[in-house]
């Protein structure tokens, strides 16, 4: 299962990746799609975010549901993290306190019985 459970893993990381970067494309075209899509960053983006399904797809078809969809949260925690790195976002104690419990969930989730 930890095999499997990387790829989902990656594919998390890979989606978190693809939606910060969309979100600097957006603001870099002031949320005009159009013009978006016509920017050179965007067939990459579009690309990581195929491998990314892929990855899920795959890790989709060998994980139990119920373990699954739970561990998509952790796209929270990375997505806070990214938020604070990459984008200057705060991290006060509440979002810290709330990532531990997100994990630690996530943690028991995919521990054996």
């Amino acid at each position: 299962m930890t095999k499997h459970l990387s790829y989902l893993l990656l594919s998390l990381i890979g989606t978190v990746f693809v939606q910060a970067s969309l979100k600097v494309l957006s603001e870099s075209h002031s949320g005009d799609i159009v013009s978006a899509i016509k920017d050179y960053r965007f067939l990459p983006i579009f690309g990581l975010y195929g491998m990314a399904m892929v990855a899920w797809f795959y890790a989709a078809s060998k994980i139990e549901f119920t373990v699954l969809i739970p561990f998509n949260i952790l796209t929270i925690v990375f997505g806070g993290l990214v938020g604070y790195y990459w984008f200057g976002e705060s991290l006060g104690l509440r979002k810290i306190i709330a990532y531990i419990i997100i994990m630690l969930g996530v943690l028991i989730l995919t521990s054996k019985n």
